[in-house]
């Protein structure tokens, strides 16, 4: 494995060599622009077509802010996850700490949270099925026809948890007249190698026909582990798809599609400032000092992540009449993870932790449409979704360590392994303990206190919607939809202490305690090492069996529209929409001594929106751009915040944001195609404790842009060079801005006063070169990652926030690999 110096150093010539390259792709654009039989099919050639309106339209006849990016691009620009693509939607984050943990961020508005209890914010869709869970909605995107990201609240389309919008992956589908058998490989620094492949086989043409597609990828982490065990932020993945297409007739088709996603990927770079690894130091970009495991911790499991993703769809259109099409939507998905982190992001066995997470859904959609060419065309819709899931937290606490950190006697930043009895007893005086019980409790703290906390929910939500769409003149069309949703919920929550009462847990509460009880609790501790009280260290337990709440919520939404034709390539539109995020029944573990488990209610989060937008093209279609401004108006903004060692769901009030994106596609010739978008983003709290803070994950400025440039080598065959850039503005990682006044710690000896927590403005630059073979069934290509070595951070603060240990994690360095693509 190449070392940092070299890498960046290969990573700089790469890119002068590309830069030279490009500058003689330039110089010959106008020779090329001579040979149009040369030239590729790019992303603007031909028509886009996109389904947001739940029917087939041409993008320049869609009335609503929308980025559609489909497999030419994907392929050109090397996208394959989640993270790769928000680069290139304008207005979307995504932090990927771990497949399991993604957060996923449109016009400000987050959606990560783990709970089962929580509700999604960004609805995800694979082929119309919602896959909005956190834990189950990170895929790989291989074999896609084409990602659609439709901005603004659009429960009225998408349903659930589209409250500022919605992202639907189509996969690519059955060809009923063809055979295609592709494959491909990858290798890179970091010990990455990949392989994809896909097979299409018309069983009975233009009636069966089965199509299986996977993929295989694995890199070594970038942050070495001088404790041990893999390097930190390490990828293993396989997934695969199998869908079988039948169209019995003209007017009947059915898609059945198998979809399966397997990740085993080494622990989450988790690093602490306030200590230093054994000989290294505090930065995040260099080598982490985290425990590998904690003995005898669910089954000495090392860190990482083992997360298993599958689903099953149905597809079904029948063409009633040629005005009427009834759609049919059946899914079922499953996902079952578990991970192990360090959240204290040092060598200190201070707290160590996992999350064992299930869930479980089953959806049936009918939707009629109706177009029979005039005027009016309108669909009406009923869905059934039904959803369980549960997360399980297990803790495991050195009450030793602990205590050393409250306290002030863990050593910073370079820590002592073990903590003398001394130490602890002076450690315990310095917490009310009476100077002559503090050398008898000394010894009694426990080495590991095992605490685990769960929440399980369960949902069944029903929804029935309509959407109108009048053509009043040929030039202007009026749209308005309306959705009634009900959900009906059951949350739970339970807690215990797996090996006894915590004896730290049980001092810390002395000093609430009578003197005659506080004398019990001090004489059984120091003579059996067990505590007389109920108590855990963080997570308080609760009766055997939990508790559980259950409430059933109704609303409508909607949204009205307007698009105006000022010709063919050019139109205009306005819309008014409603949002709402489903009340979430927020169930909470004690997390001090003494507290309890509690539910409460967060009101639904609705949000008002105006958006005005253009979108147009040349004739030709050569060149493409679109670009809308919006307001947004939030009541009961739901965000999120630690209480104890979990996430939960608040009310933070009101919030509004203001904002412009665009972008533009323009193929200059059969040589050159330029793309690029900009995004702004004003997104601000206007009430309580967060007024005038920035959203979390939300920069106010992004942008992206891109080049394609191409050649035919005569007799070798067609060579393409694609650099790309994109860069953000500064961002914040949590809604609190990391402001100590808002810092939520559990002692306040704990509580975090350096505001770090945010990333500065930065870049990255990517670059591309491929030469596809003369006859085109063979493609070698190069490819550079942050070809600048850019050094991010992608993540801050998370659960050692609490703990006055905020962690941060890393963003990818420089990378670099070949790829090698062949079909028939």
């Amino acid at each position: 494995m190449m070392g940092p110096s070299m890498r960046k150093t290969w990573a700089t010539l790469w890119t002068l060599t590309a830069a030279l390259g490009a500058g003689a792709f330039a110089g010959q654009g106008a020779a090329f622009a001579q040979t149009p039989t040369a030239a590729p099919e790019g992303e603007l050639a031909g028509e886009i077509v996109v389904t947001v309106q739940k029917r087939e339209q041409a993008i320049i006849d869609v009335p609503m802010a929308v980025t559609s990016l489909n497999e030419s691009f994907l392929e050109r620009v090397n996208i394959t996850k989640f993270d790769e693509l928000a680069l290139w939607v304008p207005g979307l984050e995504v932090q990927e700490q771990s497949p399991n943990n993604p957060a996923i961020s449109l016009r400000g508005i987050t959606t990560d949270s783990g709970e089962a209890t929580q509700e999604a914010r960004v609805a995800i869709f694979q082929d119309g099925v919602s896959i909005s869970k956190s834990r189950g909605s990170y895929v790989e995107l291989f074999d896609i026809e084409r990602v659609e990201v439709a901005k603004g609240p659009q429960a009225t389309l998408f349903g659930r948890g589209a409250l500022i919008g919605g992202i639907n992956i189509i996969q690519n589908k059955p060809d009923l007249n063809d055979l295609e058998i592709s494959g491909g490989a990858r290798f890179g620094d970091y010990e990455a190698f990949g392989l994809n492949g896909v097979v299409n086989v018309a069983i009975l043409e233009d009636v069966l026909a089965l199509r299986i597609a996977g993929t295989s990828r694995s890199r070594d982490g970038f942050n070495a582990n001088v404790l041990g065990g893999e390097a930190l932020g390490g990828v293993s993945l396989d997934a695969w798809r199998a869908s079988l297409a039948w169209e019995p007739n003209p007017d009947f088709s059915a898609t059945l599609i198998l979809n399966t996603q397997k990740d085993d990927n080494s622990g989450t770079s988790f690093k602490s400032r306030a200590f230093d690894p054994p000989g290294g130091d505090n930065s995040p970009f260099t080598a982490a000092a985290l425990n590998p495991s904690a003995p005898g911790f669910e089954r000495d499991r090392p860190l990482g992540l083992d997360r298993e993703v599958s689903s099953t769809t149905i597809l079904a259109d029948w063409a009633i009449t040629d005005a009427y099409t009834l759609t049919s939507i059946t899914g079922h998905r499953y996902f079952e993870s578990f991970e192990v982190f360090d959240p204290d992001g040092s060598q200190n066995p201070i707290l160590m932790a996992a999350e064992d997470s299930k869930g479980r859904q089953w959806s049936q959609e009918f939707r009629l449409n109706f177009d029979d060419g005039g005027p009016i065309s309108w669909f009406v819709g009923a869905s059934w979704f039904d959803e369980d899931g549960r997360q399980r937290v297990p803790t495991v606490w050195d009450e030793r360590f602990t205590l050393g950190l409250v306290t002030g006697v863990l050593s910073r930043p370079n820590p002592q392994s073990s903590i003398p009895t001394p130490f602890l007893t002076a450690a315990l005086q310095g917490v009310g303990v009476p100077a002559s019980a503090a050398p008898l409790l000394a010894p009694r703290l426990k080495a590991q206190q095992y605490e685990v906390s769960a929440n399980a929910s369960e949902t069944t939500a029903v929804d029935l919607y309509g959407d109108f769409t009048w053509a009043v003149t040929p030039e202007l069309e009026l749209s308005a939809g309306l959705r009634w949703t009900q959900d009906d919920k059951v949350s739970r929550i339970e807690a215990a202490t797996v090996n006894g009462s915590s004896i730290l847990g049980s001092i810390l509460a002395l000093s609430t305690l009578p003197p005659a009880t506080q004398n019990a609790v001090i004489t059984q501790i120091a003579t059996t090492g067990t505590s007389p009280l109920p108590l855990g260290l963080f997570t308080q337990p609760t009766a055997p069996g939990g508790i559980s709440r259950s409430e059933t919520f109704d609303d409508f939404t909607w949204r009205l529209v307007a698009r105006y034709a000022m010709s063919d390539d050019l139109s205009l539109w306005a819309s008014y929409a409603r949002g709402r995020r489903p009340e979430v029944i927020s169930a909470t573990a004690g997390n001090a001594p003494g507290s309890s488990a509690r539910t409460a209610i967060v009101p639904a989060e609705e949000v008002d929106s105006i958006e005005i937008g253009l979108r147009g093209q040349t004739p030709d279609g050569a060149l493409r751009y679109d670009g809308s401004v919006y307001y947004y108006e939030y009541s009961n903004f739901q965000t999120t915040a630690f209480q104890g060692l979990q996430i939960v769901t608040i009310n933070a009030g009101s919030a509004s944001t203001t904002g412009f994106e665009g972008s533009l596609f323009w193929r200059a010739n059969d040589a050159l195609e330029l793309f690029g978008n900009y995004g702004y983003n004003r997104s601000r709290f206007d009430s309580g404790a967060r007024n005038g803070n920035v959203f979390r994950l939300s920069p106010d400025h992004s942008f992206a842009i891109g080049a394609s440039l191409s050649a035919d080598l005569k007799g070798l065959g067609l060579v393409r060079f694609t650099p790309s850039y994109n860069w953000q503005s500064k961002v914040f990682f949590d809604d609190n801005n990391d402001k100590p006044n808002l810092q939520q710690a559990l002692f306040p000896t704990l509580a975090d006063t350096v505001v770090d927590e945010f990333q500065d403005d930065y870049g990255l630059l990517d670059l591309r070169l491929t030469l596809e073979l003369e006859g085109g069934g063979f493609e070698v290509g190069a490819f550079v990652k942050n070809a600048l070595d850019e050094e991010y951070v992608m993540d801050a603060g998370n659960t050692g926030d609490t703990l006055g240990l905020p962690t941060f994690i890393r963003g990818a360095p420089a990378t670099f690999g070949l790829e090698l693509k062949a079909r028939y």
